[in-house]
């Protein structure tokens, strides 16, 4: 288990006070990348190794709520080699005055790639060294909620909604992918709600294939049967430059 002390920065806050999504997803990678420093060495002395990790599943709860602009807060992370290919990792947050109280939870998965190849290997064959101090660790369920499809609309009058977002340069990690909380950023915009007066309680993503930089991403969103005055619910479809999807997301929102 790693845990370290964050304090949101304004930066980090959006017009409600709570910190953004994307925000808050990025403390999450910076987390990771601080637990595994020591072993792994930083993303960029992984791939200078011949490795990068890829990101397949993202689930993220608001237990409580949002942490708030200047709050300090605890960033736990743990994470274990699930089966031959796929790693877990989980993140908590909990007030750093109570750090009982959960205030968010995530869960991922991942795999390591070798960058020659272009095909994911074996991690704790490969860097073993990351996993030497997981064995006490409580196990993490290797189950994701399943994101279901957008339905086909019948009537030839009716389309599903559509939001366009250009893939900027500023959109990229280190290993010149679209970094993956942008994808939720992507979500969150194309959402059909006034989201200055709906917060965001879940999100979660599959990832399928890459967008490229200046691609011409599609976001299509349908709003589910689930939702009432109370809950808001929307499964989205983002569609790459190529037209294929690049992945499945999910969102739930209830009023602020």
């Amino acid at each position: 288990m790693y845990r370290r002390k964050v304090v949101i920065s304004p930066s980090e806050a959006g017009c409600s006070n709570e910190i953004k999504i994307r925000a808050l997803l990025d403390i999450f990678q910076d987390t990771a990348s601080n637990a595994v420093k020591d072993k792994e060495g930083s993303p960029g002395a992984l791939m200078t190794r011949g490795y990068a990790w890829v990101l397949l599943k993202y689930e993220l709860d608001v237990s409580t709520r949002l942490p708030g602009m200047d709050e300090e807060v605890t960033v736990e992370t743990r994470h274990t080699p699930n089966d031959g290919l796929h790693t877990l990792r989980v993140f908590r947050v909990s007030g750093a005055l109570d750090e009982s109280k959960t205030l968010v939870l995530a869960k991922t998965s991942w795999v390591l790639i070798d960058l020659a190849s272009g095909r994911p290997v074996r991690a704790i064959q490969r860097i073993p060294e990351v996993f030497e101090d997981v064995i006490d660790d409580l196990p993490i369920d290797p189950d994701f909620a399943k994101i279901a499809k957008i339905k086909k609309i019948s009537s030839s009058d009716e389309q599903t909604p559509e939001t366009l977002f250009p893939v900027r340069f500023h959109d990229l990690d280190a290993n010149g992918h679209v970094n993956n909380a942008v994808y939720f950023e992507w979500a969150f915009e194309a959402t059909p709600l006034d989201l200055t007066a709906w917060s965001v309680r879940a999100m979660m993503a599959e990832f399928r294939v890459s967008v490229k930089y200046r691609d011409l991403v599609r976001v299509k969103v349908q709003e589910t049967g689930a939702s009432n005055s109370e809950l808001k619910e929307f499964i989205y479809e983002i569609v790459n430059g190529e037209g294929k999807t690049a992945a499945c997301c999910a969102a739930r929102f209830t009023p602020v």
